[in-house]
């Protein structure tokens, strides 16, 4: 019995290997049509830039110091009340989450931290490689920030 069950596996493990062979050299001999593929890896990607200027939604007068966040990167207004982030992303319409915060506490006054969101609606873009860099594009978004209760 024991003899009779090797027997069959060997047949067995024969022609799958045989099969497995054949369909192997089969599809390496497949032509191919057209120029060779190129092996590329990563993700176009895009520079999105925001800027602007902080002022107090009270007096209009610039606010040094907020903490402005944008995905990962982070920055800070200065004694103009002027910032500038940027975020890498897919060069397509987008949308970035910015936070503006006060850091320095009653330095310059207090400030309400704001949440809000920047478009980039059918951007335009520049400076693009034509490979994997797609290139910049930048929004001035002004804000105003609410004194602390």
């Amino acid at each position: 019995m024991k003899k009779a069950r090797t027997k069959i596996l060997n047949s067995y493990n024969l022609v799958l290997g045989a099969l497995l062979s054949a369909l192997g050299f089969l599809s390496s001999c497949q032509e191919i049509t057209g120029p060779e593929p190129k092996a590329e890896y990563g993700v176009p990607y895009a520079t999105f830039k925001v800027n602007g200027k902080i002022q107090s939604s009270q007096t209009n007068e610039p606010i040094p110091n907020i903490r402005v966040i944008m995905r990962y990167d982070t920055t800070y207004s200065n004694a103009q009340g002027r910032y500038e982030t940027e975020a890498q992303a897919f060069p397509e319409s987008q949308e970035f989450s910015i936070r503006f915060r006060d850091v320095d506490s009653t330095q310059h006054g207090s400030y309400a931290t704001k949440d809000t969101t920047v478009k980039f609606t059918n951007p335009d873009f520049s400076g693009s490689s034509g490979n994997w860099n797609g290139g910049e594009t930048s929004k001035e978004f002004n804000i105003k920030l609410d004194p602390e209760k």
